[in-house]
């Protein structure tokens, strides 16, 4: 990889593929990539309503009937409840599927007791199971209120938050699992329970610790927008990349527990000084995708 144009960026971003890749095998139907999306619109410490969305893709070269079945999880395989579904999917087709589940005496992810659930989607066809996914994911309620603030399940929280960059310090970019569950683990120590991920999107991995270590998350996309920082920084692929990034950064974070929004960068517009109508409808589209 030629990384020989620099600056590109205010700080070390790393040089090659320095993050997990996965190649997923699957048979001919499946449910998609990011095809799940969990919400929880009812909660109390007495009933939780569960909604699961999943998209399953058919590429077979005819209709294909399948199965779809929801198991909700706890952490430990203890299973909650499930729901199971027939349909016919027409060729080379996206089919969406929705199962509401509920969960008694559900146990909240707080930061003190950041307890998670799973959702396992199976995909049936004649008998044979073709897919089995897995979607993580957290039972709670939160609210920004103009009196209280931020209220997790209800109760008051202050967030003690600090700015992380996605290197390790002198370990560099790489990822590395234990060296983030030590950051974490510090932090902790500290009294931190919030992180902004500057100013990029997280590792997978980084969330999925602060899912079971209980911190909060922001979420940040970009560090600039069209305008550049340095002269060879993400100015330079804006235009061709910034959409499809901030819709895999929102597929990426959005059933886990700890991500309460997204950022869409730091000091990103014009830096500093007021919107535009193009950014104020930028912003727009962004949450259409």
């Amino acid at each position: 990889m030629d990384n020989s144009k620099q600056p590109n960026s205010r700080w070390y971003s790393g040089s090659g593929i320095y993050r997990n890749v996965w190649l997923v095998l699957t048979e001919k139907i499946y449910v998609e990539h990011w095809g799940t999306y969990v919400t929880t619109p009812e909660v109390s410490k007495h009933q939780a309503r569960v909604i699961i969305q999943t998209k399953v893709r058919n590429t077979i070269t005819k209709n294909q009937s399948f199965i779809l079945k929801s198991l909700l999880m706890t952490s430990d395989g203890k299973e909650v409840s499930a729901m199971e579904t027939k349909q016919v999917a027409p060729t080379a087709s996206l089919s969406e599927l929705s199962h509401t589940l509920v969960v008694k005496n559900p146990i909240l992810w707080s930061i003190e007791n950041p307890s998670v659930y799973r959702i396992l989607s199976k995909v049936i066809c004649n008998g044979k199971e073709y897919d089995s996914y897995e979607t993580t994911f957290g039972i709670r309620s939160f609210v920004f209120d103009t009196a209280k603030g931020f209220l997790l399940n209800g109760k008051q929280v202050k967030i003690n938050g600090v700015c992380n960059h996605h290197d390790l310090g002198c370990l560099g970019s790489a990822i590395n699992r234990r060296a983030l569950e030590r950051q974490l683990v510090l932090m902790k120590g500290m009294g931190v329970n919030g992180i902004r991920t500057s100013h990029n999107p997280p590792a997978p991995e980084l969330l999925e610790l602060c899912d079971r270590m209980g911190f909060i998350v922001i979420d940040e996309a970009f560090d600039m927008w069209k305008k550049k920082k340095t002269d060879f920084d993400y100015s330079l692929n804006w235009d061709e990349w910034h959409a499809r990034d901030i819709q895999d950064m929102v597929c990426g974070i959005e059933t886990t527990p700890v991500s309460l929004s997204g950022a869409s960068g730091m000091k990103s517009v014009n830096n500093g000084i007021k919107w535009t109508a193009a950014e104020l409808s930028l912003h727009k589209s962004w949450q259409e995708l």
